[in-house]
């Protein structure tokens, strides 16, 4: 059935809430989404199938996703790739979305049936740059959430404001960026790695050969310098909104660099909010995660950690 045709009044009032709706995502504002695409839902009536509303829909629960409510964007998700053509990319974005959901709840099995789903069709996005672009977030995306996967529920110790921010100030002053990097590494679980390692065998060498030369050798990928490197991404995008949020304590120092924020414990207190959502107890990481932080300005760190969305607009350019 072909969608109905959307008239200039009805485009009016849609058109500033889908921006109002992508701003409540990038700005991690889950209750925001959802309130605004349901009032997007009321616009289209009886009509639950449109394109447009679909993907308000979506932005919503990848809003959802990143805040970690993961239940109610799982059935959303199953949700969308029920109502949207198997053929399109609202199906697509809403498969990644799925399969990091389900890599986040531990559900592995099924997380690498929909991973094989999305490579195999990725090629339904026309755009080389487009597809390219969400190729390289997926991929990024998924070894990322394997790592993550395998650490929520981790604990070895107790996230002790005053030792973390102790042990932070030691790296900085004693190991260089690569040595903080290879430690974190290093403290991943196994399980985590030996996830990764199992995803990239089942999916990720789906990708066509010229793709696949993009991903490093496996013997690279699992050195602790480039676990270290993927862990250290995943945990500045899931710090992002406690680091940077223009309302955080932390922020508001840091950003006008104000000295108190590097002496009175603020990034491990930020670092271990951040841990502490995801029931992650693992010390060494929590005093890399800080010590790395502390090397940035807040603007750089905040635009390096800022999350990139598998969601992908028209004016995001960004790889």
């Amino acid at each position: 059935m072909a969608a109905t045709t959307l008239t200039g009044p009805f485009l009016d009032a849609l058109r500033p809430m889908e921006r109002e709706l992508q701003q409540a995502v990038s700005q991690a504002e889950p209750e925001k989404a959802i309130e605004i695409a349901t009032k997007i839902q009321a616009l289209f009536g009886n009509d639950r199938t449109h394109h447009r509303l679909l993907k308000a829909k979506l932005w919503a629960y990848e809003a959802c996703v990143d805040a970690n409510r993961l239940n109610y964007a799982e059935s959303g998700l199953v949700g969308i790739r029920r109502l949207a053509g198997r053929s399109t990319r609202l199906h697509l974005e809403a498969s990644a979305l799925l399969a990091v959901s389900l890599l986040r709840q531990k559900k592995a099995a099924e997380a690498k049936k929909i991973i094989r789903e999305v490579i195999e069709n990725i090629n339904n996005i026309t755009s080389d740059r487009t597809r390219h672009q969400f190729q390289r977030r997926f991929i990024e995306r998924v070894e990322e959430e394997c790592i993550l996967a395998e650490m929520i529920g981790v604990d070895d110790g107790v996230l002790k404001p005053a030792e973390i921010e102790s042990k932070a100030i030691l790296l900085l002053q004693h190991n260089s960026d690569e040595e903080i990097l290879k430690l974190i590494g290093n403290s991943v679980p196994t399980a985590g790695i030996l996830l990764l390692k199992d995803v990239r065998n089942y999916s990720l060498n789906l990708l066509p050969a010229p793709d696949r030369k993009l991903l490093p050798p496996p013997a690279k990928a699992e050195e602790p310098k480039n676990i270290g490197r993927t862990t250290f991404a995943l945990l500045r995008r899931i710090a992002w909104k406690t680091f940077c949020k223009p309302s955080s304590p932390i922020y508001k120092l840091w950003s006008q660099r104000i000295p108190k924020v590097f002496n009175d414990g603020y990034f491990s207190a930020a670092v271990i909010a951040t841990l502490g959502e995801y029931r992650i107890g693992l010390p060494l990481i929590a005093s890399g995660l800080a010590a790395l932080a502390m090397k940035y300005s807040a603007e750089e760190f905040c635009e390096l950690a800022k999350p990139k969305g598998l969601m992908i607009a028209r004016n995001d350019k960004e790889i």
